[in-house]
């Protein structure tokens, strides 16, 4: 039986950042009067002062630290100085870089770690792995942990980015390929889903799928991505694999953070490459193309900035980012290659008309 933690206190609401001593007095009484590390991104705390110090009022003993880079070279310096410190927990407050730093550090160290994002632009938020570069431009998914608590202040995400947020949207949708591509790796390699884990992946995306609530500046539209997006990040945990929520839609999505330089948050090229899947895997993509409409969201490459040529190569590469894991690309192996070229211009064609 594989063994899973999670979370021991989440909330979501309005100046929940004011909410954190009194849930380490409860779950962690004995970090009181202990140094705590604040893993931050440089200015953030500026933009943020009411909530910062909201925030730092409730500790006795406290370092805060800018992150310099989201590496792995430097997460693992963080850890040391954790160890060599005596510092009890680590908590992240900001994006990914802030969070995915302080995530990996406080596995290293082993040390209990509290999430506080400031944007809600995918699943890695209550995921139990970090993405950090690891060689030059490169970044690579480390095996970390799921944070042991989440404070998401609605008053801090309502103003964050609206692209951020559609980011958030586009990572959740594509829930609904990674799931059918994970049940073809067990069909095909006679494998084994963890129905749990699938039942979450499945409910994250629902939920959000079908909520009457489908916006960015109200109090109800984040608490649904923010559920959303933790279910998401639950559901790897218990499959102990990122399979219920990654397939051939991130695959795409690495394939052209490792080729191009293209600026888009993650969230946003997955939705794309969510899209370009369900539309390879023979499924209806157009409920999920109206959907994203609903909220706002234009999911046409094109007007993305990706162009057809970068659309192609990504989709040409990106069965090679993923070789450890089967999709929907693994059954098009057979296929010559300039039939398959074909067939992603067909796909960059239709989707630029949507």
């Amino acid at each position: 039986m594989s063994e899973f933690n999670l979370p021991l206190f989440m909330k979501v609401k309005p100046d929940a950042v004011k909410e954190l001593k009194e849930n380490l007095n409860l779950y962690f009484p004995d970090v009181a009067g202990k140094k705590i590390l604040i893993l931050t991104t440089e200015g953030l705390l500026q933009g943020l002062d009411k909530k910062v110090t909201a925030l730092l009022s409730q500790l006795d003993e406290y370092e805060v630290v800018s992150v310099e880079a989201s590496s792995y070279d430097y997460a693992v310096s963080v850890a040391k100085k954790i160890s060599m410190e005596g510092i009890r927990m680590i908590i992240g407050f900001g994006g990914g870089t802030a969070l995915d730093t302080a995530k990996y550090s406080a596995f290293v160290a082993n040390v209990p770690y509290i999430a506080v994002p400031t944007a809600l632009s995918n699943d890695g938020v209550c995921s139990p792995v970090s993405v950090l570069f690891s060689k030059g431009s490169r970044t690579h998914a480390f095996t970390s942990k799921t944070p042991d608590g989440l404070l998401i202040d609605t008053e801090i995400i309502i103003k964050s980015p609206r692209l951020l947020m559609e980011a958030g949207v586009g990572d959740i949708i594509s829930n609904y390929t990674a799931l059918y591509d994970w049940e073809l790796e067990c069909r095909m390699h006679h494998g084994r889903l963890n129905d749990f884990a699938y039942l979450l992946s499945e409910r994250a995306l629902n939920a959000l799928l079908y909520s009457n609530i489908k916006s960015f500046v109200s109090q109800e539209g984040i608490n649904m991505l923010a559920q959303s997006l933790v279910l998401s990040g639950i559901s790897m945990q218990v499959a102990g694999s990122s399979r219920p929520c990654n397939g051939s839609d991130h695959l795409f999505c690495h394939a052209l953070d490792q080729m191009f330089d293209h600026g888009l948050p993650h969230g946003i090229v997955v939705g794309i490459g969510t899209i370009g899947a369900a539309w390879l895997q023979k499924r209806d993509y157009r409920m999920l193309v109206d959907f994203l409409k609903e909220y706002g969201i234009n999911i046409n490459p094109k007007r993305r900035g990706i162009t057809e040529v970068m659309f192609v190569r990504a989709w040409m590469f990106a069965r090679e980012v993923g070789k450890d894991r089967y999709t929907i690309l693994d059954n098009l192996e057979m296929m010559p290659r300039r039939m398959k070229e074909e067939l992603f211009r067909e796909l960059y064609a239709v989707m630029c008309k949507l």
